[in-house]
């Protein structure tokens, strides 16, 4: 089903389209808008990609462009994509972020055009977390390629 919305941007609205597909379904080619991903019995809400002529992108500077959720509707972990590829949004945020399902940061990966690469700041490209917070790991990369450090 596809669907118009309108969205409050700044002093005006964005108006963009939203299509509802069954997990697995190929989003159409050359698609631009919003994909709601369903699944299971009661029809639930799974995932939400964000398309640009048929390449994920962020709708916005901090919106990743695809999130996947839990059954309990929890965030699980989302995704930053720039025209297709993996990409840190920011300097402090990183393009994949995982979280524990008490919503308290598991795993980040930062990415430079598609390939894991050290932080701009310096971070490591790979770091995972234990629930109670502690630093499980870190792993450095640069231009896709793991570096010792």
């Amino acid at each position: 089903m596809e669907l118009i919305d309108l969205v409050p941007n700044s002093l005006s609205f964005r108006v963009f389209v939203t299509i509802d597909v069954r997990d697995g379904d190929e989003v159409p080619a050359g698609f631009s808008g919003r994909v709601k991903v369903h699944e299971g019995e009661p029809d639930r809400v799974v995932a939400v990609a964000w398309y640009t002529d048929g390449r994920l992108h962020n709708p916005g500077r901090q919106h990743p462009a695809f999130r996947r959720f839990r059954p309990d509707g929890s965030l699980k972990f989302e995704m930053f994509y720039t025209d297709g590829v993996l990409h840190d949004p920011s300097p402090t945020l990183a393009a994949v972020r995982g979280l524990y399902a008490d919503g308290t940061l598991h795993y980040e990966e930062r990415y430079t055009a598609g390939q894991r690469h050290d932080g701009a700041d310096g971070s490591p490209a790979l770091r995972k977390w234990r629930n109670d917070g502690t630093v499980r790991h870190e792993l450095h990369y640069e231009h896709g390629r793991r570096v010792d450090r």
